[in-house]
């Protein structure tokens, strides 16, 4: 009976670890779980300034009650709506955003459209740099026009500190078609950080930038002269974008549209406005609660150095020489 019982015993023993290896072994397991765990955290708690995919109250509207559209004063509505579509990954984005310009407060009277377009592009969800050209729909009976937007829109790169944050970003103007300098003008704290840019855009005549239906008109005096105006364009707006994500989040503008003969003189008036975005607040409370670049930064570290060090406590427990097992093989040695 006891021969039975130690032959099974023998039979066991070298297919079982000791339950100190056995909690070595997960500790080493659980150690290299928290090293790849703060690896991927900043993806998952978008620490690294990446454009979230879940954003809401994405249009931003701006009413001016005191503006003027060929001359006449007239409530004016300039509204940017946009949307977040597939395909949609961990590097990129696809983004389309409608903007219209009206008389009055409801959109919804076309009489009182004064313009319309749509851009549809692709960008880097860190860097908010278009990844390819944007396409240009407009309600104008002209096909679709490919733009290449060189520089950010809706998103701007986070690059650290507030402090680090570059003084000057060519911005995306789609009045323009083109970039424009904004110069940092400030960092308000409020509920997080707000970076706000300054662009200023000097009187620009549209026509030499692309051709559209409306940037060049034929006039003709009293005397039956005809001479060409040209479209111009001038703006100061500035720029609100939440420092944690480089997510827009609010819009100041004053815009003036004209035109001007070929000196570049006043003959017209198109449509002026001054106004900004309301909702700001809103998008910036949507957006506070992402952790900043060195919140992610601080629990990616914490996270792999624990992960760390209860891997390499559990690699000294597993590769340590079993006391019982050395004293087993002691005692069944043979003596002199």
């Amino acid at each position: 009976m006891g021969v039975s019982h130690a032959s099974d015993s023998a039979c066991r023993l070298p297919f079982m670890l000791p339950k100190s290896r056995i909690i070595s072994a997960l500790l080493v397991g659980l150690g290299v779980a928290l090293v790849v765990a703060g690896l991927v955290a900043p993806r998952f708690l978008l620490g690294d300034g990446r454009m979230p995919l879940d954003l809401e109250n994405t249009t931003y509207t701006l009413y001016d009650e005191n503006g003027t559209v060929k001359g006449d004063k007239t409530g004016v509505t300039r509204q940017l709506h946009m949307e977040i579509q597939n395909p949609a990954n961990d590097e990129m984005v696809s983004l389309r955003v409608g903007d219209t310009l009206f008389q009055g407060n409801d959109g919804s009277d076309f009489d009182s459209l004064v313009s319309a377009s749509t851009w549809s592009w692709e960008m880097d969800r860190v860097t908010g740099e278009p990844l390819d050209s944007a396409t240009l729909s407009t309600v104008m009976v002209m096909p679709p026009a490919h733009v290449e937007m060189a520089g950010p829109w809706f998103k701007l790169p986070v690059e650290g500190a507030v402090d680090t944050r570059a003084e000057q970003v060519e911005v995306f103007d789609p009045i323009l078609r083109a970039t424009a300098p904004a110069i940092l003008a400030g960092a308000d704290k409020v509920n997080g950080v707000v970076l706000t840019y300054q662009q200023m855009v000097e009187p620009t005549n549209l026509a030499t930038k692309y051709a559209a239906l409306n940037n060049t008109k034929m006039v003709t005096d009293e005397e039956g002269n005809t001479e060409q105006l040209f479209l111009t364009y001038r703006a100061d707006r500035l720029l609100h974008y939440e420092s944690n994500t480089g997510v827009l989040v609010g819009i100041q503008e004053d815009v003036d549209l004209y035109y001007a003969d070929r000196d570049g003189n006043r003959t017209e008036d198109y449509v002026t406005y001054s106004a900004q975005t309301e909702g700001d607040e809103q998008r910036q409370d949507a957006l506070a609660d992402i952790p900043s670049q060195s919140e992610s930064q601080t629990v990616t570290i914490i996270v792999m150095v624990v992960g760390a060090l209860i891997a390499v406590v559990g690699l000294i427990g597993a590769l340590r020489p079993d006391r019982r097992q050395a004293a087993s093989v002691s005692r069944a040695e043979p003596k002199d």
